[in-house]
């Protein structure tokens, strides 16, 4: 038997005079999304869905235009605070459930680092685009500049390094 070990890909590479690799458990090896030859879905589902995909984007853009030229420019909304309680309740929820999912070294947490930080923009959205003129616009587009759209490019930075396929 070879005197050395064999790594995975993954693990860290630890010179065999250090203590620490005799004292330390291996670390497992984190999870990794696997390539789409290998997903669940057949060679036919993955084309049902992207047709559906297509089907739903190409809707969707000639809606924006009917709906910009034919929604009124103010509305008066019902349970306004339970649509804002929930989105900010959504955004705590990914949040937490991505340091529960970090603490346990789960690279599924670029998912929901992903959720929150998409949520975290379009709650920076909506808080400028309904702001009352004046101070309450510039408070809102402060918080969305300071606050909500740097916690989202964060959130899309951990995603996307925790999706990361190892080379």
């Amino acid at each position: 038997m070879p005197t050395h070990a064999t790594l995975r890909r993954s693990e860290p590479v630890i010179p065999a005079t250090s203590p620490a690799s005799r004292l330390d458990p291996p670390s497992p090896a984190p999870l990794s999304p696997a390539p789409l030859s290998q997903a669940p879905l057949s060679p036919a589902g993955r084309r049902r869905a992207r047709l559906a995909a297509l089907a739903v984007g190409g809707f969707l853009v000639p809606w924006c235009v009917v709906l910009a030229v034919t929604l009124p420019r103010t509305a008066q909304a019902q349970n306004w605070s339970l649509a804002w309680t929930g989105l900010d309740a959504a955004e705590a929820v990914a949040a937490l459930a991505t340091a529960a999912l970090l603490a346990r070294g789960d690279s599924r947490a670029c998912m929901t680092a992903a959720a929150g930080g998409t949520l975290l923009m379009v709650d920076a959205w909506f808080d400028v685009c309904t702001s009352a003129p004046g101070l309450g616009h510039t408070l809102a587009v402060s918080e969305a500049v300071l606050v909500e759209l740097p916690l989202a490019g964060a959130a899309g930075w951990l995603a996307v390094r925790l999706f990361q396929r190892p080379r």
